[in-house]
């Protein structure tokens, strides 16, 4: 008999409406998850010094440091963490930024399926 562990899921998001939505999202697809969830990427980086982590789902707009200096950082302490850019600022060149550091872009307002195609795909 296998059992499986839960996936360890950070949500990273200024907007509480926007985690809510995710987490909304995320619960509908019937995996089992522990859900993270961080304001900011200084919170993030706090959280993950006691939490870890299997995916980070990252905003790009947040005060002080944006989603992509975040995740600069947490490649760095974390090389095996997939992270995705989830942002509303869909333009071609930060798509292109994120996909070059490695990340999955998705744009805002998402949906089930694509977070699904996300999380679900082999590390």
């Amino acid at each position: 008999m296998t059992t499986t562990k839960p996936i360890n899921l950070l949500l990273v998001d200024d907007s509480r409406i926007a985690r809510l939505s995710l987490s909304r999202q995320l619960k509908s697809l019937g995996l089992e998850l522990n859900l993270l969830e961080a304001d900011s990427a200084d919170a993030a980086e706090s959280l993950l010094q006691s939490q870890a982590a299997d995916i980070a789902l990252i905003d790009f707009n947040m005060p002080g440091r944006d989603g992509l200096e975040l995740a600069e950082a947490l490649n760095a302490r974390f090389p095996q963490l997939r992270m995705a850019l989830v942002t509303a600022n869909i333009q071609d060149a930060l798509a292109q930024r994120a996909r070059g550091m490695g990340m999955a872009f998705l744009p805002k307002p998402t949906t089930a399926e694509q977070l699904a195609a996300f999380v679900c795909q082999e590390a």
